[in-house]
């Protein structure tokens, strides 16, 4: 296990000096992969309840309950843009497991044109992310996960090939129905650039980040309240601003509001393990897709589980804008529940 830390932890040391200053890249990582985690929020490192889906979230929930589960997903994400998941876990022995999944994002038809606005004609655009998970139980409580993303993207004729790492620990307290997670996700470099500068070939920086967060199921009511904390390696998010403040009195962002932006907010509803619902607020997706003059449900998501014969159907809506929102299916099962 000491080896295993230390690979990790260089492992990560050697990866982040690449992360140079520039733009972001592959922001599609940073995209809810299921239905459970996009109706919390968009995010979520410690729930653990025998989804593989979470894995992907945070590798250490990885745990041998999820032993031959599958689980696929669809996201009708804004505009014509739609991305899928897939993942499958197996248990290696009873402290060890793995796991690996494949997203695939499809940005649709664009059409293309040049500096002079002349018409190129139509191209198209995509991401795909291949990940590789394993996780560990360390102590009774405590289990750690890394997980290895090899990227492609491309755009048109141009192409890009990059690498990133997750790591996490997770403690777990069944007793009390109470878990916290801890991850650092998206750690990596872009290999390979879509164009070159001058001088070299042009490289972004990934969109890494660390999260921590809290899930506390209630002793004796059916609610399980959800904290997750993201960005925790940058707090100020100052260079996106409302326009409702912008130019106003209100422009510099308070440290009360600063602090919400880095929080999601969620809540379950579980009467019984056949069906749940769930809602969660985004308070920095609230302010960030906010329009001056008008209402809406910004920020907020909801969604829903129902256990159907031996699978588990999952749909989630989120609002990001006005005219903005997302639909996400989920389907999950084990397929062991099928040799019983």
């Amino acid at each position: 296990m000491r080896y295993y830390l230390i690979f990790v932890f260089s492992l990560l040391s050697v990866v982040e000096a690449f992360c140079d200053g520039g733009s972001n890249v592959y922001k599609f990582l940073s995209l809810p992969n299921s239905a459970q985690v996009s109706a919390l929020g968009g995010s979520n490192i410690s729930l653990k309840n025998g989804d593989v889906n979470m894995a992907f979230q945070n590798p250490s929930l990885l745990d041998n309950e999820m032993n031959n589960a599958i689980a696929l997903n669809y996201v009708n994400y804004l505009s014509d843009v739609n991305y899928g998941s897939v993942g499958y876990s197996r248990n290696i022995n009873s402290y060890n497991a793995w796991a690996i999944g494949v997203t695939y994002l499809n940005y649709g038809t664009l059409d293309g044109y040049t500096e002079d606005d002349v018409a190129t004609g139509e191209f198209s655009a995509g991401d795909i992310c291949i990940t590789a998970l394993y996780s560990r139980q360390l102590f009774d409580r405590i289990r750690a996960g890394m997980a290895l993303k090899p990227i492609y993207s491309y755009i048109d004729s141009y192409s890009s090939f990059g690498l990133a790492v997750d790591v996490g620990a997770c403690y777990s307290d069944t007793l009390h129905d109470f878990t916290m997670g801890l991850t650092l996700k998206n750690v990596g470099v872009q290999l390979t650039g879509y164009y070159d500068d001058e001088d070299s070939e042009h490289r972004e920086r990934l969109p890494w980040e660390l999260q921590f967060g809290l899930s506390k199921r209630l002793a004796h009511a059916p609610f399980r309240f959800s904290l997750t904390f993201v960005d925790l390696n940058r707090w100020d998010l100052d260079y996106y601003r409302s326009p409702k403040s912008v130019g106003g009195k209100d422009d510099d962002i308070s440290w009360g509001d600063m602090l919400l932006r880095h929080t999601l907010i969620g809540l379950e509803f579980i009467p019984t393990k056949s069906f749940s619902l769930m809602a969660a607020y985004n308070h920095r997706r609230s302010q960030e897709y906010d329009l001056e003059d008008t209402k809406s449900f910004n920020g907020f998501s909801f969604g829903g589980f129902l256990n159907v014969y031996k699978f588990k159907l999952g749909v989630a809506y989120a609002q990001y804008a006005t005219a903005g929102n997302t639909l996400t299916v989920s389907l999950a099962t084990s397929l062991d529940e099928f040799r019983k």
